[in-house]
């Protein structure tokens, strides 16, 4: 059997790499000449998105990558801890991520085609390229993001996603700041998240905005979001050495209703963008259990997916949501973030956060059939 992924970014690779673990010919089209090395912004997985990774060997490849951050700390701009949890955590540059995954599916034995964009998929899974070329495949995965064109090729009724009302840029900063521990400070005017790493802090300031600025504001501007607050952030921006790209925080609330159509599915962001927090770990997970339910129900392997999968990212569509929320709150619904997030933030982290964290992909498990309503 063979296999086309469109999308070589984080979901993609992992696809390919489950899938040869179960014999799949598998052949990965990334649109862009190069998507990985050390670019963009960079990104947590967690307890969930690592145990996914370790079920197909690649645990070990992408922690050596990045620093292990097993405490997450919850901060006021007033400099007040709102909460504090253990949690596996690796936090590493999205580019590097990538580039170790890239390595790891070819390693797999699947082939990775770079600058191949995709425009259609025809009779026959037959899928059409900007470069004029074609290739066909017994299923065709898209793992090709939150503005997925094999999304609206399912579904050319497919909701689009929409501006989150919030943007955020980032880097690398000199300034250092507790180790071992990753930060989120709730700001007067921005929320900004930091990470220790051996080669400095990395940090993104999150800003919530009716819409998006034309420019990317200097460094004294951004700086000055947080003047009024307690913590590092405006001396982590000062000091920063390395800039990471502005970006725009896009969602898609409603989620996505279709999945799947004619041996074609999604993965990822393409299926529930998040456009924040928990996508890369749920993009992993997608693609474990997507080749898990193909080596054990390959007749009825995309509804199982589906079913197995969807009630848990509606679950974190409801979370992301939420955390978008808070940062994007007025003075006074901040002030009662404040008050209100030690109690909420203790007993989720104790008791209500284990649906998130500790879910297991459940490889070395047989995936049920689907169900006769899916």
């Amino acid at each position: 059997m063979e296999a086309m992924v469109i999308g070589g970014g984080v979901a993609g690779p992992v696809a390919a790499i489950a899938l040869r673990r179960i014999g799949w010919d598998v052949t990965v089209h990334e649109a862009c000449p190069d998507p990985a090395g050390d670019v963009g912004s960079f990104v947590s997985l967690g307890d969930n998105g690592l145990r996914a990774l370790e079920a197909i060997g690649c645990r070990d490849a992408v922690a050596a990558r990045g620093t292990e951050l097993p405490l997450l700390r919850l901060w006021s701009g007033r400099g007040r801890q709102l909460g504090e949890a253990r949690r596996g955590r690796v936090t590493l540059m999205r580019g590097h991520l990538v580039e170790t995954l890239r390595d790891l599916a070819q390693e797999a034995g699947a082939t990775i085609v770079t600058g191949r964009r995709l425009v259609d998929v025809g009779a026959g899974r037959t899928a059409t390229f900007a470069d004029g070329g074609s290739a066909s495949a017994d299923l065709v995965i898209g793992a090709d993001g939150i503005h997925s064109r094999l999304r609206g090729v399912i579904d050319p009724a497919a909701p689009v996603a929409g501006y989150a009302g919030l943007w955020t840029v980032g880097g690398r900063s000199a300034h250092q700041v507790a180790p071992g521990t990753f930060h989120i400070m709730f700001g007067a005017k921005a929320t900004m998240v930091y990470a220790p790493t051996p080669g400095g802090t990395l940090w993104a300031a999150q800003v919530p905005a009716p819409k998006p600025p034309a420019r990317t504001p200097e460094r004294d501007e951004l700086a000055a979001l947080f003047a009024g607050d307690r913590g590092p952030a405006a001396e982590l921006i000062r000091r920063t050495g390395q800039w990471h790209p502005r970006t725009v925080m896009q969602a898609m609330p409603g989620g996505v209703p279709r999945w799947h159509r004619d041996g074609m599915v999604l993965l990822g962001d393409a299926a529930h963008p998040m456009g924040a927090g928990q996508g890369a770990n749920l993009a992993v997970e997608d693609a474990v259990v997507l080749a898990r339910c193909l080596r054990d129900n390959p007749e009825t392997a995309l509804e199982r997916y589906e079913e197995l999968r969807r009630p848990r990212t509606d679950q974190m569509l409801k979370v992301a949501g939420a955390n978008r929320d808070a940062k994007v709150s007025g003075p006074v619904a901040a002030r009662v973030r404040d008050v209100m997030m030690p109690f909420f933030f203790k007993r989720f982290a104790e008791k209500g956060g284990a649906w998130m964290h500790d879910y297991d992909v459940e490889w070395n498990s047989v995936s049920a059939p689907a169900s006769a309503s899916t």
